[in-house]
């Protein structure tokens, strides 16, 4: 489901295509944990790694693979952790000491 849409004029095809790659592996991503939980349960662990990646300040990852290597095995078993028992992200401070 896509909430916002962009003017496809406005940017470059290399910047149309690192968007449509970052979508279609968030797709990914967003079955396979849907597949072992919910799809709320998906959304949560799908957002929450991009946003941790970003939070580790490299800017947007490619694809959610990539920022879910970068953020390594405790803060990706954290944040399935957290969304599966319906807890709170952890505040930025907290992650980026992980």
């Amino acid at each position: 489901m896509t909430i916002f849409s962009i003017n496809e004029e406005d940017y470059t095809e290399e910047q149309l295509a690192i968007f449509r790659k970052r979508q279609e592996s968030k797709a990914k991503a967003k079955a396979f944990f849907t597949a072992q939980y919910d799809e709320y349960t998906a959304d949560v662990i799908v957002t929450n790694v991009m946003i941790g990646y970003m939070n580790l300040g490299k800017g947007s990852a490619d694809t959610f693979e990539q920022a879910w290597n970068a953020l390594g095995y405790e803060i990706t078993n954290d944040i399935v952790y957290r969304a599966v028992n319906g807890l709170p992200a952890r505040s930025k401070k907290e992650e980026v000491k992980a």
